[in-house]
């Protein structure tokens, strides 16, 4: 299957489908569900004040995500490297603002899988051209 060969950014791809699926379960939940739920994959809150602390917090990750993401791009970087290094960012804010949960490491071991992946195509890239 020439999908599956060796040099393509798998993770890239699985980074991809895997926050378009979140992303639409998470419109899906805020726009037709009762909406209590949806920063309950972050942290549950027990009452009106702590789900606003918890959505403050989700709010400053994801802007912080995207500010990082413009600005790797704006300086030079490929899309894909500065996906992965901005959704590093995010998976470690996680890590930092919330409990640690599956959520949370699952997108830290994919942000890290990301780097990893994006720093070997670079480099095989490089190699190719010299």
């Amino acid at each position: 299957m020439p999908i599956l060969r060796a040099g393509r950014p798998y993770l890239f791809w699985l980074f991809l489908l895997s926050w378009s699926l979140v992303h639409l379960a998470f419109e899906l939940e805020f726009w037709t569900g009762s909406g209590d739920a949806v920063f309950g994959k972050y942290q549950p809150a027990a009452d009106p004040a702590e789900a606003l602390r918890i959505g403050r917090n989700v709010y400053y990750t994801k802007a912080t995500w995207m500010f990082a993401l413009v600005w790797l791009q704006v300086l030079g970087l490929p899309l894909r490297t500065a996906v992965a290094w901005s959704f590093l960012l995010y998976a470690t804010e996680l890590l930092l603002f919330f409990p640690v949960r599956v959520y949370a490491v699952l997108n830290l071991l994919l942000a890290i899988g990301c780097v990893i992946e994006d720093r070997i195509l670079r480099q095989r890239t490089a190699q190719a051209a010299a």
